[in-house]
């Protein structure tokens, strides 16, 4: 079922597995850039830990975690409960 919210038919962009559709824009730049502000500045960013060869490596990826309630995480041997 596709979104009324896109005025225009998206384009296919995956020549092969899976489905991904570029619809243009959806959200005016003014508006897209004060979301960009309250992501980059509201959101309590950590990089990610993974274990290789034993070894905790942090990575450059950065994850946001929320939830209406506190959760388990389980990611390359390690946990983390989560709630904000």
């Amino acid at each position: 079922m596709e979104l009324s919210l896109f005025k225009t038919n998206p384009i296919s962009i995956l020549p092969y597995d899976g489905e991904a559709f570029y619809y243009g824009k959806v959200i005016a730049e003014h508006d897209a850039n004060i979301f960009l502000e309250k992501l980059l500045n509201e959101i309590a960013w950590e990089n990610d830990q993974v274990k290789i060869f034993g070894k905790t490596i942090v990575t450059k990826r950065q994850v946001g975690w929320y939830g209406d309630m506190p959760f388990k995480y389980h990611y390359s041997h390690s946990i983390k409960l989560h709630c904000h």
